[in-house]
């Protein structure tokens, strides 16, 4: 799994995070101090996204997206990516596919702009609340964006592919 703290980004990366510019982002590090770069230049510095994402949380310059009245966010593992939050997840299935073959469909709210997702395709584990965890192969990825606070993941695969995945306790009880 990739540590998130390999992936770094710009003062317009984080500004594109808030919504605001990045005149907006270099001014709140001038006034509050609390996020220190760890590479690039000083005319274009670099920093962990992790770091970026809690400072202006700690601003309270990063709501948490998705809609209002959400369901609790879930968590999607790819295969050789990142781990990201999804909210308001929503499972669908089964649902009937363009080739008549039963097709489920999840989809949720995630931060723009997060690089490492795998695309076209991706092999997935996916951990929703009111849900045993799953693991998902060869899902079709699709990133819908409009240029605001959130993007869309939606990930597509044949009802075949999903297979339920021990919860913590079951792997407890079973070792036992």
């Amino acid at each position: 799994m990739t540590h998130p703290d390999k992936y770094k980004v710009n003062l317009s990366q984080i500004a594109r995070m808030a919504g605001v510019g990045r005149a907006a982002v270099a001014n709140w590090r001038r006034r509050h101090g609390g996020l220190e770069a760890t590479g690039g230049t000083d005319e274009s510095p670099l920093f962990p996204r992790a770091a970026a994402e809690q400072w202006l949380r700690d601003l309270d310059k990063l709501p948490e997206p998705g809609p209002a009245g959400a369901r609790p966010p879930a968590t999607v593992t790819f295969t050789g990516g990142p781990t990201i939050t999804v909210y308001g997840p929503e499972l669908h299935s089964p649902a009937l596919g363009w080739s008549g073959d039963s097709e489920e469909e999840f989809g949720g709210y995630i931060e723009p702009g997060r690089p490492g997702i795998p695309w076209p395709t991706a092999s997935v584990r996916i951990e929703q609340p009111g849900h045993a965890p799953y693991e998902v192969t060869d899902a079709h990825v699709d990133i819908s964006g409009w240029g605001g606070r959130v993007d869309y993941l939606k990930l597509i695969w044949p009802a075949d592919r999903r297979r339920a995945l021990p919860t913590t306790n079951e792997t407890t009880e079973a070792q036992a």
